[in-house]
């Protein structure tokens, strides 16, 4: 399958996702092509994290020093084999091996909808829209929200209790502000 046909694919699960509509699932691909094809979501990521980096270190106040793009786009491959290869382990240890593929499969394809939320409050405070302040509230509206897609996604997907799925985002979390503090 094509690239193109591939992430219109994986984008219209994981928009049912994001609609708390856990049928999404079923119209994730689920077989080895499908999983490794679900990386290829960085090539729609990188983009808007690369601009969300940069403009997020601009608009900060304090104003943060911008972290040159080469160095961005490492941190961002880190992060997404990373989280992966972690969960190796963690789908084990839970026992959810047979669940892990459809979840890296819907969390590759979600971090599309999780990046590109922040963008539009970044592109208002930019364009002088709104204050910092605002921009701050809606910037943690945003962060709430990808937290609990996140958890959403690792609750049904792997089929774990609440806690276990919280413990898992918390994991996730804690293991990107560590790498973006060392990259």
């Amino acid at each position: 399958m094509n690239f193109a046909l591939e992430a219109v694919r994986g984008l219209k699960a994981c928009w049912r996702l994001v609609c708390m509509d856990e049928d999404g699932l079923d119209d994730l691909d689920l077989s080895s092509d499908g999983f490794w094809n679900s990386f290829a979501a960085i090539f729609l990521v990188a983009p808007l994290y690369l601009y969300s980096s940069s403009a997020g270190a601009r608009l900060a106040t304090p104003p943060q020093p911008e972290r040159h793009w080469f160095g961005a786009l490492a941190l961002l491959v880190l992060l997404w084999v990373m989280w992966p290869w972690i969960m190796v382990t963690v789908a084990k240890l839970l026992d959810r091996r047979h669940h892990y593929v459809r979840y890296i499969v819907a969390y590759n394809w979600s971090s599309v909808y999780v990046i590109a939320a922040l963008v539009p409050v970044l592109l208002l405070q930019q364009g002088g829209i709104i204050d910092e302040i605002i921009a701050a509230l809606l910037s943690l509206c945003v962060i709430g929200w990808s937290l609990y897609y996140r958890w959403y996604i690792a609750k049904v997907a792997l089929e774990v209790p609440t806690f276990t799925a919280s413990m898992l985002v918390a994991g996730d979390l804690a293991m990107s502000i560590v790498a973006s503090m060392l990259v």
